[in-house]
């Protein structure tokens, strides 16, 4: 699916300076350190790992008419875990974006509306795969040349293969902003809250199991169990983005997040992520 960074590519179609097509081809390398991994509350349970992760995307946006536009995009995601090979992962999605900017004009604000499919394979974790289907609904504004805003409500639903634990749906509400502070240097914000199922690991406890939706055992993380539970998850990403020329950026980031479920019980963690971006001419 399409990751909030990219997202801000299309801030330059059918928002009143485009004239036509526009296709992106797109390779990215990341190296990222996950604090909790196995999404845990109690420190015995929670795990560290790092992650090493290649992903391949196109799109391609059409001109529908002067202040409006439809963009498809399709990625592959490889994403393998140092430590915990069995949550090691393929991911394959499909996205569409429609467009339409009311008042022709460099700061005007833009309405649009997107639906997302993706496949998720597990390297030796069944009980993960599945596939993901979202819908969304959103605007974003230029302010100046430098500054962009985009907010949002997406609704996303995942069904798994063969269990309850890893079935789940989400209603999500977010906010992003980048700001340009130099020609080759963009810093950007995103903060989302999403109220609905949250999957916790956790050494089996009576505590967990009389607020738990879905129980499952899962040996990912050796004599423990996932359990879902209703909860409200709050992410905080921050960034900075280099852009070396008009095909090479790098980029760093850190993400936080904190998640508060029934029965009291909650976990946080945080991602930091380095990544080199390539664009093909």
């Amino acid at each position: 699916m399409l990751c909030f960074r990219h997202y801000f590519f299309l801030a330059t179609l059918f928002t009143g300076t485009a004239t036509a097509d526009v296709s992106n081809v797109d390779a990215e390398l990341s190296l990222r350190h996950d604090s909790n991994v196995s999404r845990a509350e109690a420190d015995n349970d929670i795990k560290s790992d790092n992650i090493l992760a290649l992903d391949l995307s196109a799109g391609r946006g059409f001109i529908l008419s002067p202040n409006s536009g439809v963009l498809l995009h399709a990625g592959t995601e490889l994403a393998e875990f140092q430590h915990f090979d069995d949550i090691s992962h393929i991911d394959f999605s499909l996205d569409a974006l429609y467009r339409i900017q009311p008042a022709v004009a460099y700061t005007a604000p833009w309405l649009e509306a997107g639906i997302s499919a993706q496949r998720q394979n597990f390297m030796g974790s069944d009980i993960r795969d599945g596939n993901v289907l979202a819908l969304n609904v959103g605007m974003g504004k230029r302010f100046t040349d430098k500054l962009r805003m985009h907010g949002g409500v997406g609704w996303e639903r995942r069904y798994a293969d063969d269990n309850d634990v890893f079935d789940w749906q989400r209603l999500k509400i977010s906010i992003a902003a980048d700001f340009k502070s130099s020609p080759t240097i963009t810093l950007y914000t995103h903060l989302s809250r999403a109220y609905g199922d949250q999957v916790f690991t956790a050494t089996p406890a009576p505590a967990f199991l009389n607020a738990a939706k879905a129980v499952i055992n899962d040996p990912v993380f050796g004599a423990r169990r996932a359990y879902r539970l209703n909860a409200v998850a709050d992410v905080l990403e921050l960034g900075s983005s280099f852009s070396i020329n008009s095909s090479n950026t790098l980029d760093v980031g850190l993400r936080y997040f904190q998640i508060d479920a029934e029965g009291s019980h909650s976990y946080d963690g945080t991602e930091i992520r380095m990544s080199w971006l390539y664009r093909f001419q």
